[in-house]
């Protein structure tokens, strides 16, 4: 999936936000491929919020169409504080393409995983509005081969992670037909995503920012 720069959202100290235009490999026909989110080292259509089900917290149901997958290659870690963050990176990342899939900028799920009106509640309705405006779903595999948490005091934690698209492609709403596009160097991706520790006892944590980096070959699964 491509995407382009566009200006800066301001967000805590950071700069450019990384706005969908389209999914996957190396072509700019307007229909190219879109943006997205995923299981741990597993395929995955539905999400209806097994992760972190035994902790209390009472999240929005996600199913997804059959042909949108994802598999997240990520390593849980021992630390449960850090575990948690991974887990509500990874709800926040399906709930961006549950927006698209739903054609629903105001899609509930990726506003329930993002402190409202930060640059990450901004991206997440951006990746949607576009996809709707454009006519396009998605369709295929996206992929998560390797994320990192690190922990900023007691309230903030920071997930670097790798996607690749170069299975995810663009799907024509009408119609149905999907945009097949060879990988390059573009469908790989590395990302930083700001989180912030819930205010209450109970919660998730929330993306808060994020920013991105295109062309990043090592970032393929």
């Amino acid at each position: 999936m491509n995407r382009r720069t566009l200006p800066a959202l301001t967000a805590l100290a950071t700069a450019t936000a990384l706005l969908l235009t389209g999914c996957g490999g190396e072509s700019s026909d307007p229909d190219d491929k879109i943006a997205g989110a995923g299981e741990n080292s597993a395929e995955a259509s539905a999400s209806p919020g097994e992760k972190g089900a035994g902790d209390g917290i009472d999240r929005p149901e996600m199913e997804f169409p059959g042909d949108v997958k994802f598999k997240f290659a990520w390593q849980k870690p021992s630390e449960a504080k850090e575990a948690a963050v991974l887990d509500d990176t990874e709800q926040y990342l399906r709930s961006i393409i549950y927006g698209i899939t739903e054609q629903d900028p105001h899609s509930s799920p990726y506003k329930f995983y993002t402190v409202p009106l930060s640059q990450a509640a901004t991206y997440a309705e951006d990746q949607i509005k576009q996809a709707k405006e454009a006519g396009h779903t998605v369709s295929g595999v996206q992929q998560f081969p390797s994320a990192q948490v690190k922990l900023s005091g007691t309230r903030t934690a920071s997930v670097t992670y790798c996607q690749d698209e170069s299975k995810f492609y663009s799907k024509n709403v009408k119609g149905g037909k999907v945009k097949v596009t060879e990988p390059s160097e573009n469908s790989y991706y590395s990302f930083t995503l700001v989180l912030e520790a819930p205010t209450s006892g109970k919660g998730p944590w929330r993306a808060k920012a994020i920013t991105g980096k295109q062309g990043v070959a090592e970032c393929a699964a």
